[in-house]
C-alpha cells in the first residue's frame, strides 16, 4: 500500500496482489527519467504529487529482458507514484485499488 496525504485529501493505492517488480527511490536519484516525464506530462506541474500509468515502458522491457521473456505473456503494467520527495514504481498485472478520503 502507498499512502499519499496532502492538505486536504488522503489516497491510498493498494496493490493487493503480487508485484513483479518495485522501484523506490529518492526524486534525486533517477533525475534523467523525472525530466523526460517533466516534460512528457507538463512540465512543472508534475512534480508536485501525482500517480499514472505509462501504455510504454522501459520498466516493464528491461523486467522482460531479465526475466528471459517469462511475462510477456502477461499484460504488465507500470504504475508511478511521484512526489517532491520520492519515486516509487509498481509493476503488477492488474489495476490497483484507490481510495480517496477527504480530510476533516
Amino acid at each position: 500500500m502507498i499512502v499519499l496525504e496532502g492538505k486536504h485529501f488522503l489516497v491510498k493505492i493498494l496493490f493487493g496482489g503480487f508485484v513483479y517488480a518495485l522501484l523506490s527511490s529518492d526524486e534525486s536519484g533517477l533525475q534523467k527519467r523525472n525530466h523526460e516525464w517533466s516534460e512528457k506530462f507538463g512540465g512543472e506541474k508534475l512534480l508536485k504529487e501525482t500517480f499514472f500509468k505509462l501504455s510504454i515502458s522501459k520498466f516493464i522491457d528491461f523486467i522482460s529482458g531479465q526475466t528471459f521473456c517469462f511475462y510477456d505473456d502477461m499484460d504488465l503494467k507500470h504504475f508511478v507514484v511521484w512526489t517532491e520527495g520520492d519515486t516509487v514504481e509498481v509493476i503488477a498485472h492488474y489495476e490497483p485499488q484507490i481510495e480517496i478520503q477527504e480530510k476533516k
